[in-house]
């Protein structure tokens, strides 16, 4: 099992008032998270701060895949977040990521596979394949195709 921990020791931003500690994950763009939603298109698992720091290591195996590394993680980083999701692809278990929410900017906190993890820039330049192969397999398509070959059928028999 390969497993990244996103967690930075030395951080020096604040995020909120006088009173705030500085989130220690590194933060997500608007344009990443954009790619990272592709990729993993899924919100598997949506944990609010009591269902994280109740996470047990058992639990988040049988239920929901999580590795026990993932899990100790997930709840280091809870006191940061409003909520935790974990995002995953439909069916298939490929890297699924942790990540930290508050209001509308998320926080990378994880990222694990049962095979070497595929690099960011490999995901990042492969994002307009998966949009094309979305828009491909969509039922929209499959309408127009079918609508396309009924056209040339009826035109061929005239």
């Amino acid at each position: 099992m390969f497993v990244e921990n996103y967690r930075q020791e030395n951080v020096d931003s604040l995020m909120g008032g006088n009173n705030a500690s500085p989130i220690p994950y590194p933060k997500i763009s608007d344009e990443d998270w954009r790619v990272w939603n592709l990729f993993l298109p899924v919100r598997a698992v949506n944990l609010d701060r009591i269902a994280a720091s109740n996470a047990r290591q058992g639990m988040m195996l049988s239920l929901y895949d999580i590795p026990y590394a993932v899990t100790d993680e997930i709840r280091k980083a809870n006191p940061y977040f409003e909520r935790i999701e974990v995002w995953r692809k439909h069916e298939i278990e490929k890297d699924p990521i942790a990540v930290g929410v508050i209001g509308n900017e998320r926080y990378m906190i994880a990222r694990w596979g049962l095979e070497k993890l595929i690099p960011f820039s490999q995901i990042k330049r492969s994002a307009p394949l998966i949009l094309a192969w979305q828009v491909v397999t969509s039922p929209m398509a499959a309408m127009s195709c079918l609508a396309a070959a009924g056209l040339l059928a009826w035109s061929i028999l005239l």
